[in-house]
């Protein structure tokens, strides 16, 4: 009889074979789901969270619109910022989300340009930057602009507030790195509560991961939240299990509504107590920025705009359907305008409020505002945008410090 191997070789074997089983899984999955489970590159910073990468191409194309977008040195749309800034002119810095950067439109379409091309048309020797990164808000906001766009010189800033970034200050600030006096560092997007996921960072990279992320784990969480009842139901009715759960989380009042529900801001039912409760975060760090913005004299204004279903019955007909939101209708805002105002007017923040102008345009015009199915507003609607801020009394205050500013 031959010798048995010993257990420390049958473990080797057994790792072997272990390891080359999720080799080949994890190549199984880059062949064949790659269209499904794309491994990000470039888009992860250590700093900011995320941030496109620098003098890139981007494409991006669907049924609704082909364009291709370009980066400039600092990984955002339009011409590099001069540093330091030439004499004479006045720079207003745009921050925002996906609206703001202008996806998916032309560069020449997004309403910052609109907006420094309707004030040059004035005699005003004006540059707009758009600094706006896709699926920022304001807590990351208050890094770059601290640690990055501060050094662009600008004399005004207007922060250009979604409605859903509530939601995504709740995320966010799970992602920071404080220091020992508890000041914010970065947001780095492995880290979770102070510290390292290597979960997170293994989803990041691998595909058979991704898969695993996205499809059992996320299942069991949906059922942990929902039940095994509710879950079932959810999925026979063709209701989107993360509505559901957005849903129950505000029958409950629960205490972390906010990381749940994007449009909680907007939602029917929403109780106004639990929506204030969860604005507390965005609140924040809106503060941090006014606070270090005036500690350098520069102006500072929010804007707010609709989504299509505020802004009209016809507007974003298609995809605000898997959000939950009824085709055919427009959906009340007035409730989250309230707070915005009584915010800004506490704290005497300017506020460019858009809402009216698109919910006009949308009873008015012929052109869509906003893509049918990804939602994002269309050159129609930057140009709205950028026609109502070019009229608010707010915008023409704040160049007019913008230049006394740019002259010291």
């Amino acid at each position: 009889m031959g010798t048995q191997p010993s257990w420390k070789a049958r473990w080797a074997l057994g790792a072997v074979a272990l390891l080359l089983s999720l080799g080949m899984a994890e190549l199984a999955f880059r062949l064949f789901w790659l269209h499904q489970l794309t491994i990000g590159q470039g888009i992860e910073h250590p700093h900011f969270h995320h941030r496109l990468l620098p003098n890139t191409t981007y494409h991006f194309a669907t049924a609704e619109f082909n364009v291709d977008i370009r980066t400039n040195r600092y990984g955002l749309r339009g011409p590099d910022p001069v540093i330091p800034k030439p004499p004479g002119v006045t720079r207003l810095l745009m921050l925002g989300d996906s609206f703001t950067f202008g996806f998916p439109v032309r560069d020449d379409q997004t309403f910052s340009h609109v907006i420094e091309s309707g004030l040059r048309a004035r005699g005003r020797q004006v540059e707009v930057i758009n600094g706006g990164v896709s699926g920022y808000a304001p807590t990351l906001h208050y890094i770059s602009l601290r640690d990055q766009f501060l050094a662009f010189e600008p004399d005004a800033v207007i922060l250009w507030y979604d409605l859903g970034d509530l939601q995504e200050d709740h995320w966010f600030e799970k992602n920071l790195i404080r220091d020992a006096q508890g000041r914010v560092v970065a947001a780095h997007p492995h880290y979770r509560d102070g510290r390292f996921d290597w979960w997170s960072w293994l989803v990041s990279r691998s595909a058979l991961a991704k898969w695993v992320n996205n499809k059992p784990v996320s299942t069991y969480r949906k059922l942990r939240v929902l039940g095994f009842r509710r879950y079932l139901k959810v999925i026979v009715s063709g209701e989107r299990a993360k509505v559901a759960i957005a849903k129950l989380k505000a029958s409950q009042h629960a205490a972390d509504l906010g990381m749940h529900d994007r449009f909680l801001l907007v939602r029917e039912g929403a109780d106004p107590a639990s929506v204030r409760a969860a604005w507390k975060v965005s609140e924040r760090y809106l503060l941090m920025i006014r606070d270090l913005l005036r500690e350098r004299g520069i102006s500072f204004a929010l804007g707010i705009y609709p989504y299509g279903m505020l802004a009209g019955p016809d507007e974003w007909a298609h995809g605000r359907v898997f959000w939950g939101f009824e085709p055919g209708r427009t959906y009340d805002a007035s409730g989250a305008q309230s707070l915005l105002h009584e915010f800004c007017q506490r704290e005497r923040i300017p506020l460019i409020d858009t809402f009216q102008a698109f919910q006009t345009a949308a009873a008015t015009q012929q052109e869509k505002l906003f893509y049918d199915e990804d939602g994002h507003m269309t050159p129609a609607g930057h140009r709205v945008l950028a026609k109502q801020a070019l009229a608010d009394h707010q915008l023409v205050a704040m160049m007019s410090r913008g230049r006394a500013h740019a002259r010291r």
